[in-house]
C-alpha cells in the first residue's frame, strides 16, 4: 500500500518531539513543526523561537486545539466545598498577544523575550535581561532596567488561572503553565501514535512511511478496529 503522502501532522509531531531535550526545546520543535507563516511574518522573524514568549505560548495552544481536536483543559479543586472544576484554556479566551516593550527612562527600555533568549540562558538566567535591552539600556545599566521591566514586558501562558467553582460559585484559582501543560498532552497523543503504528504494522505488514502518511482520523478508525474497539 502507497499512499502517496506526507507524514500526517501527528507524525510530523512525534517527529519533532525527537528534536527537543528538554520541555523549551520540545516547544520550539513543536512550533516549528506548526509553523504560522501571517504570526512570523508579523512579527518579522523567520524562526518561531524568535516570537515574544506571549506570542509564541499562544500558538503552542493553538497547534495542541489543532492536533488533539479539543482545548486544553486544568482541573481544579475547590477550597470551600472540595468540588473539582474543569477550566477549558483556548487561543481565543486566553485574548491576543499584543506586542509590547516596557520603557526604563533615558531612551532605554526591555523587550518581551523569546523562547530562544530563555534557551541561550538556560545556564545563565540572568543574561537574558541583558539580551531584552533595547536602546539606552543595551550599553549602559544606569537606565534602571530591571526583573520588574521585564516581568511587565512579557506575556507568557503561566501563572494563576481564575474562575468560579462549578457547585458552589466560590473562586477558585488554578496555577498554569500553558508549556509544560501542552506538551504533556501532545506526548500523550504521540504515545496513542507509536501504539497505532504498532498495531498497523502488526496486522497488515505496512512499513512506518506508509502508516505515517495516513490522515490522522483514517489511522486511528483502522487502529481502532483492529484493537475490536471500533
Amino acid at each position: 500500500m502507497d499512499t502517496g503522502r506526507t507524514a500526517s501532522p501527528l507524525a510530523l509531531l512525534a517527529a519533532a518531539f525527537e528534536d527537543g531535550t528538554d520541555l523549551l526545546s520540545q516547544a520550539v520543535a513543536v512550533l516549528r513543526a506548526r509553523p504560522d507563516p501571517f504570526e512570523l511574518a508579523f512579527y518579522g522573524v523567520d524562526d518561531p523561537a524568535d516570537l515574544p514568549v506571549g506570542a509564541a505560548d499562544r500558538r503552542l495552544l493553538a497547534a495542541y486545539e489543532d492536533l488533539r481536536g479539543a482545548p486544553l483543559d486544568v482541573t481544579v479543586r475547590c477550597d470551600a466545598c472540595g468540588a473539582l472544576t474543569t477550566l477549558l484554556l483556548t487561543s481565543s479566551s486566553v485574548g491576543r498577544h499584543v506586542w509590547a516593550s516596557t520603557l526604563t527612562g533615558d531612551g532605554g527600555g526591555l523587550r518581551e523575550p523569546s523562547y530562544a533568549d530563555l534557551l541561550a540562558a538556560a545556564r545563565e538566567p540572568a543574561a537574558i535581561l541583558d539580551r531584552c535591552r533595547l536602546g539606552a539600556a543595551q550599553v549602559s545599566d544606569e537606565t534602571g532596567a530591571s526583573w520588574a521591566d521585564l516581568d511587565r514586558a512579557e506575556q507568557s501562558l503561566a501563572g494563576p488561572l481564575r474562575s468560579a467553582c462549578a457547585e458552589c460559585g466560590e473562586p477558585v484559582v488554578a496555577d498554569v503553565d500553558v508549556v509544560p501543560l501542552v506538551l504533556r498532552g501532545l506526548a500523550v497523543a504521540c504515545a496513542e501514535l507509536d501504539r497505532e503504528v504498532h498495531l498497523l504494522a502488526s496486522t497488515y505488514g505496512w512499513d512506518l512511511p506508509t502508516i505515517e502518511s495516513l490522515p490522522d482520523q483514517r489511522r486511528q478508525r483502522l487502529a481502532a478496529l483492529v484493537s475490536g474497539v471500533a
